[in-house]
């Protein structure tokens, strides 16, 4: 029996075992945003999300414009559920089918809540090093992600992040610190020497102002990675401007054209919303993108320069959220090499890009 046939036999039945689970004063409910479970405790009700499906495909085809090459792929074609089983405990399960023709393990983890200020995320997550508009593609507002999300580092590993609220009202601030394997996803190696991350957030990801300061710790036989990075970004109902810096300084010699110390990568992008009056499109967001990277920043600049612009045109389907997006990408190279980041001459050259993204 295949993986896939595996996943969808438990999830039905996980479905049928429901009311056999439910008891006195709790009850079970299949809506629009997945199974919802109402409790009633002192005659008060409480509903958890206790499974919300994910669904995540992106699809694109790409010209690049310098030497006519195109191509059709599907970038991610991602299924999982995710929920919360009480006030203490939730979890996440998602996996992708485009990972280079294999079914690969994106996300399986649980978080337990002891108290509303502390949380603790077990299993295989994302790195407090990365924010989600920069690595995850329901979150992108652009084609491609930026040069800081793709080219340092794998953005999940195994271990433990812990998260503490040190302020909830207002204007939050939270902590993070995690240690994990280091070896990247689906790489449970044994180690003598543990990673650690972690990240100081001020401010809230939805709306208002926000920043954060973060590092990586990335320790190997002989020699450790340090990764440090910082972010601001301010966002409303109408549109959202963000900037980002961050550095890896090498613990050991690179096969790089010469053995550089750190290498830097840096963007400023922003996103406005253009509400539309149609049945079928919810707005169009115009976009703009400057993104650098390159070897030793003070001593030899940046390596190559990228502007990305184009627009997102969103649709009206409801629950799914569903858009087409249009991106130029224009690159400014130098002579440094990057042969060992850009892995064919396509990935730095200017293209046209257009995408359908469709996500539940």
């Amino acid at each position: 029996m295949t993986k896939t046939k595996s996943l969808f036999l438990f999830l039905l039945a996980f479905l049928l075992a429901l009311p056999v689970f439910a008891q006195d004063g709790t009850s079970y409910k299949i809506t629009n945003k997945g199974v919802v479970k109402s409790v009633v405790e002192n005659g008060e009700s409480t509903q958890y999300n206790v499974l919300k499906p994910i669904m995540i495909l992106k699809t694109r085809y790409e010209l690049g414009t310098e030497e006519g090459y195109s191509r059709f792929s599907v970038k991610n074609a991602r299924l999982g559920v995710q929920g919360d089983a009480s006030k203490v405990f939730s979890y996440r399960f998602m996996v992708d089918f485009s990972a280079e023709n294999k079914l690969s393990v994106l996300d399986l983890y649980a978080v337990v809540k002891p108290s509303k200020r502390l949380q603790f995320t077990i299993g295989q997550h994302g790195l407090s090093l990365f924010n989600p508009w920069t690595v995850s593609p329901n979150s992108l507002d652009y084609v491609n992600r930026p040069f800081v999300g793709k080219y340092f580092i794998s953005s999940r590993d195994i271990g433990v992040t812990m998260k503490y609220a040190l302020k909830k009202e207002g204007f939050p601030i939270n902590a993070e610190l995690g240690v994990y394997n280091g070896a990247g996803i689906n790489n449970p190696t044994w180690t003598k020497s543990v990673a650690v991350g972690g990240r100081l957030e001020f401010g809230s990801t939805k709306e208002g102002f926000r920043a954060s300061a973060k590092f990586y710790n990335h320790r190997n036989d002989g020699y450790t990675d340090l990764y440090v990075g910082g972010d601001v970004r301010y966002a409303n109902s109408d549109f959202k401007i963000e900037a980002e810096y961050m550095v890896k300084n090498f613990g050991q010699e690179t096969e790089a054209a010469y053995n550089p110390d750190y290498l830097s990568a840096a963007y400023l992008e922003g996103m406005y919303k253009i509400k539309v009056d149609n049945p079928t499109v919810k707005r169009v967001e115009p976009v703009l993108r400057w993104d650098a990277m390159g070897y030793d920043l003070t001593d030899r600049g940046f390596g190559v320069n990228r502007i990305t612009a184009g627009a997102n045109v969103v649709f009206n389907t409801g629950a799914l959220t569903s858009m087409l997006r249009l991106n130029y990408e224009h690159y400014f190279n130098s002579t440094m090499d990057l042969s060992k980041l850009f892995k064919n001459a396509h990935y730095n050259e200017d293209k046209l890009s257009l995408e359908f993204l469709l996500f539940f």
